[in-house]
């Protein structure tokens, strides 16, 4: 069993993210989210080492968080569930992102988790 390499603990939490760079512009949702980056599904390739900016608004009880970052894709891995439509799982890492929002979206996560073990009890 390979050791985990995350540093940060992520939640399987769906966030909708606006990304672009020069030449493209979409919409997703991740998969999972860290205070280090996310994961997603896109429609498109998008090379490994891409820069991209990112905005997400972070769903609050009190109020919405708005995040706005760039971050590289360090991974684009083709989905084989549906050959005939292209997809990819794309992997986010946060490159500039402030201490306020990585400590936003920490808490985010921890309260997430916190709610799935609390309701799984």
């Amino acid at each position: 069993m390979k050791p985990e390499r995350r540093s940060a603990p992520r939640t399987v939490e769906r966030v909708t993210v606006a990304l672009s760079d020069a030449t493209v512009a979409l919409q997703t949702e991740t998969r999972n989210i860290s205070a280090s980056g996310f994961y997603c599904t896109l429609e498109r390739f998008i090379p490994p080492m891409t820069k991209l900016q990112l905005e997400m608004e972070l769903p609050s009880n009190a109020r919405r968080h708005r995040i706005r970052c760039t971050g590289v894709v360090v991974r684009t891995e083709p989905t084989v569930a549906n050959p005939e439509h292209g997809a990819f799982n794309v992997a986010v890492f946060f490159t500039d992102l402030a201490e306020r929002d990585r400590a936003s979206i920490a808490q985010f996560v921890r309260d997430r988790l916190s709610n799935a073990s609390t309701s799984s009890d």
